[in-house]
């Protein structure tokens, strides 16, 4: 469901990230270049041939260069290299200078539009980009019906008062909860299939407006429970819904229980 006209602004921080790489490249390479023997390299291979020789083309030299013999390949790699980088740092120069220009641009984010008024003209304007409390306050505004199946199976207690299933459930919302992550407990997904499903859990990483499903297998050394498990993910791939995309998964045995450690883990990988 859409809230907002513009989602938030998730690209600034992959520019920064980016020019900072292209900077660090830039430098190395720049560094490089300063131990290079200097001129060019020329290459030539006589049509139809098969042989190929290389050249050293040095400044104020004879324009075909010096030959360079099959003992000194080592000699021919550098200057391909050297080449290579010229080209390479005059990439990246550019590609700084494009980002610097549009960071300048994305900086002066649109949210910032809204956030900075006061309260008062705050209260009269519709924003095209919620803040991350009110899209989680609109978002946990949506109501379903509670699943039909075995509702005296809910035994367990919340941190928040919510009734599941088990205590490993138990477990994954009380972090959820703890890590202030909006989450709605067995969100009905209806499938091409026709099928509802009802995954433990849909969760909501505010910062990207993406949801992933999270669903919890309890009793994986059950080879019926094993087999269920297998093929319900099986339709959930089918259906484009696939782990580490919007999809995330945990697991346990008697003998090897749900670690609160593992479910931070995943919080932070994708809800954050």
């Amino acid at each position: 469901m859409k809230y907002e006209l513009l989602s938030p602004d998730t690209l600034t921080p992959q520019l920064r990230a980016r020019r900072l790489e292209l900077h660090n490249l830039l430098s190395l390479k720049l560094k490089g270049q300063k131990n290079t023997p200097p001129g060019h390299l020329r290459i030539e291979q006589k049509k139809g041939g098969r042989k190929i020789q290389y050249y050293h083309c040095k400044p104020k030299a004879n324009p075909r260069g010096i030959y360079i013999p099959v003992s000194q390949a080592g000699q021919a790699k550098r200057l391909a290299q050297k080449d290579y980088d010229a080209k390479l740092i005059k990439i990246l120069q550019s590609q700084i200078t494009a980002l610097e220009k549009l960071i300048k641009v994305y900086e002066k984010k649109v949210a910032e539009l809204y956030t900075k008024l006061c309260p008062a003209r705050q209260r009269l304007i519709e924003p095209v980009t919620l803040t991350d409390a009110q899209y989680i306050e609109e978002w946990n505004k949506v109501t379903w019906p509670a699943a039909s199946f075995a509702a005296e199976n809910l035994k367990f207690t919340t941190a928040r008062g919510e009734q599941v299933r088990s205590k490993s459930e138990v477990i994954i919302a009380d972090i959820l909860a703890r890590y202030k992550i909006a989450y709605r407990y067995e969100y009905p997904l209806q499938i091409k299939n026709e099928r509802t499903y009802h995954p433990d859990f849909l969760c909501l990483n505010v910062r990207t407006r993406k949801e992933y499903f999270w669903e919890h297998f309890g009793m994986m050394d059950d080879p019926t429970y094993a087999e269920k498990a297998v093929s319900k993910l099986k339709v959930f791939s089918e259906n484009s819904i696939q782990v580490g995309r919007n999809l995330i998964v945990t697991m346990e045995t008697k003998d090897c229980p749900l670690s609160p450690r593992q479910v931070e883990n995943l919080i932070k990988d994708f809800l954050l």
